[in-house]
């Protein structure tokens, strides 16, 4: 059988998610395959030593992995593989990050499967792809005419850091969420205070509150 001209890698833990990408690819009608599944980071960056895809369609979520970290890897290994970020991230907080460190499209998992197969072409055709929304909000920013604030934790934390606010603005303890992204409780509250000093939080309950008001306002 001869090879199909478009090598996709899907890089996602639940195997219900790789199979539904799959079937959107098949639908979207294009010559295109799926050679090489992972359910994790390191897996896919071996995998990708063994053949380079021309297109890879990330997962930025994955337990114990740090999606971010991957696509920056990617990039600066293998810059000719596009990479589309398909997840369940929240694209206000993570969209822009993802594009910084080297992604070429952000869609969150809910999209339509016509949103979907036109960000696949999009990201093949050498274009990058955002929602509507996103786009506007990077247009704002490009202008100066987006409100900043220095202590906005999306400006001023780094993407572990970050990651890190919002758990614990969602009620998650320093040992749950060490469990969660496999890091010792020690990195996670070093992390806990690099984020006050940035934040010019002095205590753990101001910490508690600010991360709570935050993870309200967003995503109200």
């Amino acid at each position: 059988m001869a090879r199909l001209s478009i090598n996709i890698h899907v890089i996602d833990h639940h195997p219900e998610s790789r199979q539904s990408i799959r079937r959107l690819l098949a639908e979207a009608g294009l010559h295109a395959q799926v050679t090489q599944e992972f359910g994790h980071y390191d897996e896919a960056l071996r995998g990708v030593k063994n053949e380079t895809p021309d297109l890879m369609i990330v997962e930025i979520g994955i337990r114990n992995g740090n999606g971010m970290e991957f696509i920056r890897k990617m990039r600066l290994h293998y810059p000719n593989v596009r990479i589309l970020a398909f997840t369940h991230q929240d694209e206000a907080l993570y969209a822009e990050r993802a594009l910084r460190v080297g992604a070429h499209g952000y869609l969150m998992k809910n999209a339509s499967a016509q949103t979907f197969q036109q960000a696949v072409r999009a990201v093949l055709c050498g274009e990058l792809f955002v929602s509507p929304a996103i786009e506007e909000k990077i247009l704002r920013g490009i202008a100066g005419t987006e409100e900043t604030d220095e202590r906005d934790p999306e400006k001023v934390l780094s993407n572990r850091e970050l990651e890190i606010f919002v758990k614990i603005g969602e009620g998650t303890s320093s040992r749950e969420i060490a469990e969660q992204l496999a890091l010792s409780i020690k990195t996670v509250e070093t992390h806990r205070a690099h984020i006050k000093r940035k934040l010019n939080i002095r205590s753990a309950r101001d910490l508690l509150q600010q991360a709570r008001e935050w993870v309200e306002h967003t995503y109200a």
